[in-house]
């Protein structure tokens, strides 16, 4: 199957059939010799944004963990 570059303003279009199944709408692009390479970029979700964390209590967690509390200060950290 051959595929032609177009021109579209200062970039370069490739046209992928439609019998191609595509599987999202963001590539990485390499060149492995005279090879060009796509590959899907995958999506990952920041699970720190989701409310459960955003009200998570990473202080009294600290507190009640017996492994943590000996733990001394190798820097400048504050500890109240």
């Amino acid at each position: 199957m051959t595929v032609k570059l177009r021109k579209v303003g200062n970039s370069n279009t490739l046209t992928v059939p439609a019998d191609i199944r595509v599987a999202g709408d963001e590539y990485t692009v390499k060149n492995v010799g005279t090879t060009i390479v796509f590959t899907p970029v995958e999506k990952h979700e920041n699970i720190f944004a989701s409310q459960e964390w955003q009200k998570y209590d990473y202080q009294k967690d600290i507190d009640n963990d017996p492994a943590l509390q000996s733990v001394k200060p190798v820097g400048r950290e504050v500890l109240d």
